[in-house]
């Protein structure tokens, strides 16, 4: 009887139902940023940020996680806040990871340009004997 009451005032009904579309919306939303957030402290884990920027890593790895308790406990709007600076917290470590991977190539390389020009300047020395 009380669904029939509701019934007689479609501005109530209406209300009510845009109310769960949009709580839907959210929900969504912040699943896909949860996933989002996920896959980016997954990649910069991949790529070795957990040993070569830890403090960058393990930030994103904490607030990622605080992000699921507020997901849990149904803080959309912490959960969201938190799960985007997971993101660019894990986005940083891996950008850390790669700039250092990227100085030690460099080094490397380097060195066996110098290996290589010594060989190149022997063997040179070499024939004009």
């Amino acid at each position: 009887m009380m669904l029939a009451h509701l019934f007689h005032h479609p501005s109530r009904v209406l209300a009510g139902c845009l109310l769960l579309g949009l709580s839907g919306c959210a929900n969504e939303a912040l699943n896909q940023q949860l996933a989002t957030s996920r896959e980016a402290v997954d990649q910069a884990k991949m790529v070795g940020a957990a040993e070569t920027a830890p403090a960058e890593f393990d930030v994103a790895v904490e607030k990622l996680n605080r992000a699921n308790a507020a997901a849990k406990e149904r803080h959309e709007e912490d959960a969201t806040r938190l799960a985007q600076q997971a993101q660019v917290d894990a986005n940083l470590a891996r950008a850390r990871t790669d700039s250092t991977q990227a100085r030690i190539a460099a080094v490397e390389l380097t060195k066996s340009n110098l290996i290589l020009r010594e060989t190149i300047n022997r063997a040179n020395q070499n024939q004009q004997r």
